[in-house]
């Protein structure tokens, strides 16, 4: 018979195994190695940037300090030219390029006159005087006249006017003429501001008639008065606002006609409106802020500086630092053989802690691209004093902080099974099997431990009062249990102040280790060798508390589960552990991953179209967060974002205008609140559908790995 199809000896079954054994151990040591020296790598980088050195070594470091230098000179000339200390009253720039490409429209030199600006506000005609003496006594007089009856008119004869007030004061001054004086129509309007150097009465508080009077009075007195006049036309019209289930409410417009040219900005106005166009953009975006600048008639090409100038720094600082947090090297990718070492033996070292059994040959570990769902079995011992939900807390802390030192941001997901026999589940056993017991003669040792222990449980009593006034914290539950081989502490604790899940800050670790110090010096004289295992938590803790986690995600009752990701510190740690913030995170990080390919085929030339038009939730930071998700080179994504946000500032700048006058000629702007909310529902119905659909992935593979697993 051959020799090789006889069953193999108990010795060569022996030596099979443990040269399997000495394989895996090699393995595994292979692996450590690996997994350290990139631990090495990402905990000690070096000549880093802003770490070891101040000298920039990198791209990103030189675009990091380009974005800070950017952003001082920006922001420091807004602030300097809105103060008015350097050439506030100036009109060099915007004279200068007024009349060219970059602004087609000229203005006009308007320092040295008083003139009257006029716009239209919530369909009322504003009006407000400039350069007035300020100690004047000066007059608004407003005339408004039906175009119909200026014109059926003699020439000769000046038709009586349907409006006709005046407002007096002191210096410059403000005035409304508002739609609902006037009935629909066309008009004609002359404002005339007066003004009396030799009279420096305030006459805001008189009424029209002695108004005229003081007027007639300065106009008798010697010295010339000064005055300045304005005419325009106006249209009211009356349309039906438009809605999805026919016409609306009724609204009333006024349009004004105006040829007279802009005054030029000074460098102190232009500093104030670089101030205001940033707040717009802040609060309602890029589109808010140039509809606005371009309703006062503010130069285009200062519109688009104000809004590339915020975008160059958001981009060149918040980015390069998104990049360093996020970011890993080809090198520093985990591979599916290197997670599943780093999760075992990071569970190995806090089992030990715990003091309880992992069945390392039963663990399994699922890598996933969208996450990392972990089974781990154990069984505990004698010295095992925590409960599950803590336990589990744990391990998902220490893998999760292990996470964050590899870069590794995708969501854990572990489930922990105890896998005690019924024999050890405290059952109490048949006496009749234990047969006759025996009295023992001697009861000393039993009184002797009795005693002992009282001084035991008495020591830790009073530590612990002095402990929970030490850390303003209540007693929710404390016990002290012991043997021969180790002494067991387990506390429940709560915070007493107010408001406590805001502005308590300590950890259940810090607060465990520092019970475990203490207890330790007090207790040292009744330990006699024996070990001190000490277990403390929050009563109000969560498991996401307990470890530690940037952000959670709940499954739903279909598929359930409890998904973390490792908790970052910083402006991308704000930004992930924000929940709304975090689901849009989410939501694009599983497009990206759902569409790799096409990403990275059309990634470039698709991230600049993204930044340029005018989507919900686009521009300059939310490409930059999509390019770092589908792992595009730091240059291609910070020249993209560039381009699209320059694209974008210019665009709109110069279409601005443009777009309140079509809107104002087809009386289209009812559209506007209709078209904005239907951005709005779109944005946050595509948002809820891939939340929706990777939440179901997430946890319905999850389910199905953990089911099988059990088996």
């Amino acid at each position: 018979m051959d020799e090789e199809i006889l069953p193999s000896s108990p010795l060569e079954s022996e030596e099979k195994q443990s040269t399997e054994a000495s394989s895996n151990s090699e393995a595994d040591e292979r692996i450590d190695v690996e997994l350290d020296r990139i631990r090495d790598r990402r905990e000690n980088p070096g000549q880093s940037f802003m770490y070891n050195t101040v000298v920039p070594q990198t791209f990103d470091d030189y675009t990091l300090v380009f974005g800070l230098i950017a952003g001082l000179v920006f922001f420091g000339s807004i602030t300097i030219a809105s103060s008015g200390l350097i050439l506030g009253n100036s009109i060099a720039i915007d004279d200068t390029l007024s009349g060219t490409l970059l602004d087609p429209n000229d203005c006009v030199d308007k320092r040295g006159e008083v003139w009257i600006d006029t716009w239209v506000d919530h369909d009322d005609l504003q009006i407000e005087s400039h350069n007035a003496p300020p100690s004047s006594s000066s007059v608004i007089s407003v005339f408004v006249w039906n175009v119909t009856s200026w014109t059926e008119n003699d020439p000769q004869t000046e038709p009586i006017p349907v409006i006709e007030f005046r407002v007096g004061g002191l210096g410059d001054l403000e005035s409304e003429l508002s739609k609902e004086d006037l009935v629909d129509g066309d008009y004609h309007v002359r404002i005339i501001f007066f003004y009396s150097e030799n009279s420096s009465i305030d006459w805001s508080d008189l009424p029209e008639d002695e108004i005229s009077e003081k007027q007639n009075e300065s106009l008798s007195q010697e010295g010339e008065p000064g005055f300045t006049i304005k005419e325009l036309e106006i249209e009211l019209h009356t349309s039906d606002s438009s809605s999805l289930f026919g016409s609306g409410e009724e609204h009333r417009k006024m349009e004004e006609f105006d040829d007279e040219k802009r005054a030029c900005l000074t460098i102190q106005r232009m500093g104030v409106w670089g101030w205001g166009l940033m707040g717009a953009e802040w609060v309602g975006g890029r589109e808010t802020a140039m509809l606005t600048g371009g309703n006062a008639e503010i130069p285009p090409w200062y519109m688009a500086i104000v809004s590339l100038g915020m975008s160059v720094f958001f981009l060149c600082v918040q980015y390069p630092l998104m990049h360093r947090l996020y970011h890993r090297e080809t090198d520093d990718l985990l591979s599916s053989e290197q997670m599943k070492r780093l999760i075992c033996r990071t569970i190995e070292n806090a089992c030990k802690r715990l003091q309880i059994k992992p069945d390392l040959e039963s663990i399994r570990v699922q890598d996933r691209a969208i996450s990392v769902d972990v089974f781990l079995p154990y069984s505990t011992t004698r010295k095992t004093i925590m409960s599950p939900i803590e336990m589990k807390g744990t391990i998902i802390k220490d893998i999760l902080n292990e996470f964050r030192i590899f870069g590794e941001m995708r969501p854990l997901q572990v489930k922990t099974v105890c896998t005690d026999s019924n024999d050890d589940s405290g059952e109490i056993p048949d006496l009749d099997t234990l047969g006759e017991v025996s009295l023992a003669d001697d009861y000393s040792v039993f009184f002797s431990s009795i005693g002992q222990f009282g001084q035991l449980e008495e020591s830790f009593r009073e530590s612990m009062s002095r402990w929970f006034r030490k850390h303003d914290v209540a007693d929710y539950g404390s016990a002290i249990m012991a043997d021969e081989d180790a002494v067991f502490v387990r506390v429940i604790y709560r915070p007493v102040m107010k408001f406590a899940y805001f502005l308590f800050k300590p950890t259940y670790e810090h607060l465990q280790g520092d019970l475990r110090t203490q207890l330790g010096s007090d207790l040292e004289h009744l330990l006699e060798g024996r070990e001190l295992v000490v277990s403390a938590r929050n009563e109000k803790s969560t498991l996401g508390d307990r470890a530690v986690a940037g952000r959670v995600e709940q499954g739903s009752e279909e598929h359930t589960g409890e998904a973390m990701v490792a908790k970052r510190d910083g402006i991308p740690g704000a930004l992930l552990q924000n929940p709304f913030m975090g689901d849009i995170l989410s939501s694009v990080e599983y497009v990206a991953h759902k569409n790799r390919k096409r990403i990275d085929k059309y990634g470039f030339w698709g991230l600049i179209v993204f930044v340029w038009i005018p989507f919900m939730a686009s521009g300059v930071l939310v490409g930059a967060m999509l390019g770092l998700v589908a792992r595009m080179r730091f240059q291609r994504v910070l020249a993209a974002c560039f381009i699209g946000g320059t694209a974008a500032s210019v665009t709109w700048a110069y279409t601005a205008r443009g777009i309140i006058e079509v809107m104002e000629r087809y009386h289209a702007e009812a559209f506007i609140p209709f078209i904005i909310l239907l951005a709005v529902g779109f944005t946050w119905l595509k948002i809820r559908d891939n939340k929706r659909h990777r939440r179901e992935e997430l946890f319905k593979d999850s389910m199905s790995f953990f089911a099988g697993a059990s088996n």
